[in-house]
């Protein structure tokens, strides 16, 4: 649980919490920027449009065509909008090792074509070996796939001939061809759709990054103790991040004996370029433990947030214990890291935390 001694002096003085929580609410308001949190919804366009088109089920086709009869399909819709084009897609069932020759026809409702092609199909296989090992392939070309936009909304039929299957000694086989396929009236690149999501979510983290990643200043100060001080400029529109980390470690690698402490008091103070000191935070923060190969050692991070409306030479002072010593485990302090970055823009409200008036007493 954290406590503030600052908090407590606002609540036995009125005046003074009420100018402390002014200036939060302001300073929060004044650095909060949402409307790059609006290019999120860039990459969700193409996705949006993949799956409108995954929504309309298929329309199936099956035709058996032979050399002495044409094969007609059922009646189909063919929609023209502004969600994708219609595709057709047909796929030929042959024999292995032959070619086949199709006529392909779309007719319209009133029976007349408005398309017309031929399709060459090929299915060959076989088996291989090599090096004591063996095994089998199989290679083919059966799959006509129709990209097209009619000119009108209507019901179609297609209407495949069989003109020629041959075998493997180029001899007439007399075999039916059952061809199966769908009819999308929506149909979409999916790989371009994809890929032009992948492209703008590293659009939008760029821009995020370049928003919320940029700030004036930045200083780090690392040192072997449980004091962090420094003075640097700081303040103006934007808010003053200050990010506090800690290792501790037992002596020579020992292996602690008990559990380790689970708490350990913290303070943070801010003077300005007078000496006045302007905040005195104190707290009580949780400590983790880790363990890695035999090693053990315990890690404290707090993040603070400040508003500086009047930029200023500033001394920021962190303080931690350089020592535990619960039940005779004497961890001691092996670092202590102070970040600071100034003009930072957030894109919500940060706690902050208020700052005596200039000329308050402490």
């Amino acid at each position: 649980m954290t406590t503030s001694r600052l908090r407590r002096q606002g609540r036995d003085s009125p005046g003074a919490g009420r100018a402390g929580g002014g200036a939060g609410a302001a300073a929060a308001g004044a650095t909060t920027v949402r409307w790059p949190l609006l290019a999120l919804l860039l990459p969700l366009l193409p996705l949006s449009v993949l799956a409108l088109s995954a929504l309309e089920p298929p329309q199936r086709l099956v035709l058996v065509a032979t050399e002495e009869q044409p094969a007609r399909s059922e009646p189909f819709d063919l929609r023209d909008g502004w969600l994708g084009s219609p595709r057709i897609a047909l796929e030929a069932e042959i024999p292995d090792n032959s070619t086949v020759e199709l006529g392909v026809r779309l007719l319209d409702e009133a029976g007349r074509p408005v398309l017309e092609l031929f399709k060459d199909g090929w299915r060959e296989s076989g088996t291989w070996a090599e090096g004591g090992e063996s095994g089998s392939w199989q290679e083919r070309d059966t799959t006509l796939q129709l990209q097209l936009r009619p000119q009108t909304s209507g019901r179609f039929q297609l209407e495949v001939t069989l003109d020629e299957l041959l075998g493997v000694s180029g001899l007439p086989l007399q075999a039916p061809v059952t061809l199966r396929g769908t009819v999308r009236n929506h149909s979409v690149a999916a790989a371009l759709l994809l890929y032009t999501a992948a492209v703008s979510q590293a659009i939008v983290l760029c821009l995020l990054a370049a928003v919320y990643g940029a700030a004036r200043s930045r200083r780090r100060l690392r040192v072997e103790e449980g004091v962090a001080a420094l003075r640097l400029p700081l303040g103006g529109p934007g808010l003053v991040k200050l990010v506090v980390r800690a290792r501790w470690e037992l002596p020579d690698g020992a292996k602690p004996e008990h559990d380790p402490p689970a708490l350990a008091p913290f303070s943070l103070s801010l003077s300005d370029g007078a000496g006045q000191r302007r905040l005195d935070h104190q707290a009580t923060l949780k400590v983790c433990r880790h363990t890695n190969d035999g090693d053990s050692w315990l890690t404290l991070t707090q993040t603070h947030h400040l508003r500086l409306a009047e930029p200023g030479s500033y001394r920021l002072r962190v303080t931690v214990p350089e020592t535990f010593s619960p039940q005779g485990d004497p961890w001691e302090i092996e670092w202590l890291q102070l970040s600071v970055e100034d003009g930072v823009k957030t894109a919500f409200r940060v706690p902050l935390l208020p700052l005596r008036p200039r000329g308050a007493r402490a």
